[in-house]
């Protein structure tokens, strides 16, 4: 088509300088006649170029030529025509997509690079009192919970962040789209947390109305051991104080668990010695008997614990969780460390103080490691009847680290050891001299 198109604007052009030349020869100037054809043809092709021209600013109609302007034309008005149908397509696509996200019950807010809101859906109007206005606004202007502004400026957006603002409970999650866009899923869990605090509030009552009777069967077992009654009798005594006990550790550590979970981490916490918090529970544990076999030469057997720090380290957060942590994780290490030393190393880095426990016991398979934390979640059956404990030790820990702004960190390998770990963060932790 371009090629028919150029042979009629040269074919064009060849005629008009032709009819001059013939018509200077005629009167013997050829030269002037070739002069006014070249002439003539120069001021078509001006011609077809100007209402070109106006055309594509819309101020004239298209140019009707056979030559290469008319082509051209024609091929501008395709690709205007195609250009239409997609920007309409895309159009659609994108009213489709805005109605989707405004149909969400989640809240959406898209933000550029910085944080700036580029947009919001219905959703996140209610939840954040957004208005239209807002766009170009800050997110941390309308979310000014620290947490929320720890996590954003941190930008590890692995895992989501569950906060409470204005009487609800939200949960957020970021998600960068692109290099220059973050994407802000907000999610309502208000009515899930009040369930929650139902089932929490449930356990610690039913776990307080247990205390009270386990604590008579206590008494009267611990009675009736100091009494002569036959061997059979004194076994299943044995066997029913040693079950009772027990039953009173997991009433305790369901009542602990409890008071962590309702806890707000946005209490106000205090500045104190960590180093000095480990020298008193490891001198607490040096004595600690963990299985059966243990209990009859607990004056004779101590336990190896050492601590390890080139620095003394001062925390800010809550000592008594902060003390139950370090309990649970040296406990275990001695019950599943078979008798080797365990090690507590506190360390300084960009991140903030590490905190880990170390011990050269069986290890633990690596398909457990991400389930250990949860309530009563036992690796080994056989072993737990012998070494006893609740079950709840790594759920405590857990709940405690997070009122920290920590996480529990575990590596291990089967037959060698393990290492429990956390990292109380930079602000949280400093050195003392």
């Amino acid at each position: 088509m371009h090629q028919g198109a150029l042979q009629r604007e040269i074919l064009r052009v060849a005629v008009i300088v032709g009819a001059g030349l013939a018509a200077g020869w005629s009167i013997e100037y050829p030269l002037y006649g070739l002069l006014v054809g070249l002439v003539i043809s120069q001021i078509f092709s001006i011609k077809n170029a100007d209402t070109l021209f106006r055309w594509s600013y819309r101020s004239g109609p298209a140019p009707h030529d056979s030559g290469l302007v008319g082509y051209a034309a024609d091929r501008i008005q395709r690709r205007e025509n195609q250009l239409k149908g997609r920007i309409v397509q895309q159009a659609t696509q994108i009213q489709r997509i805005n109605q989707g996200i405004e149909s969400l019950v989640d809240g959406v807010v898209i933000l550029n690079n910085e944080g700036y809101i580029a947009n919001f859906n219905a959703a996140a109007i209610k939840m954040l009192r957004l208005q239209k206005g807002d766009r170009g606004q800050h997110i941390k202007n309308f979310i000014r919970v620290p947490q929320f502004v720890r996590y954003f400026d941190a930008a590890d957006f692995t895992e989501p962040l569950q906060f409470e603002l204005r009487h609800l409970s939200l949960q957020i999650q970021l998600t960068e789209s692109g290099t220059d866009q973050k994407i802000v899923l907000i999610r309502d869990v208000t009515e899930r947390k009040r369930v929650e605090t139902m089932r929490q509030n449930f356990i610690a009552d039913v776990s307080h109305e247990l205390r009270t009777p386990l604590t008579v069967i206590n008494g009267y077992l611990e009675m009736l051991s100091e009494a002569e009654l036959p061997s059979a009798v004194q076994k299943a005594i044995g066997h029913m104080d040693s079950q009772s006990r027990r039953m009173t550790a997991i009433v305790n550590d369901l009542i602990e668990l409890s008071k962590l979970e309702s806890a707000s981490s946005e209490r106000g916490g205090q500045w104190f010695d960590i180093a000095h918090m480990c020298n008193e529970v490891i001198d607490s544990l040096q004595n600690f008997q963990y299985s059966k076999a243990d209990s009859g030469d607990a004056s004779d057997k101590q336990n190896h614990i050492r601590l390890q720090s080139t620095n003394n380290a001062e925390v800010e957060g809550f000592p008594d969780e902060m003390r139950s942590v370090l309990t649970n994780l040296i406990t275990n290490a001695l019950k599943y460390g078979q008798d080797s030393e365990v090690i507590v190393e506190l360390t300084f880095s960009l991140k903030g103080l590490r905190v880990s426990v170390k011990d050269k016991g069986i290890g633990i398979p690596q398909d457990h490691i991400s389930r250990i934390t949860e309530r009563f979640y036992r690796v080994d059956e056989s072993r737990e009847s012998d070494i006893g404990g609740s079950g709840l030790g790594l759920a405590i820990v857990k709940h405690a680290l997070e009122h920290h702004d920590s996480a529990l960190i575990i590596e291990s390998t089967v037959g060698v050891g393990s290492t429990f770990s956390f990292v109380i963060p930079a602000f949280r932790a400093r050195k003392i001299h």
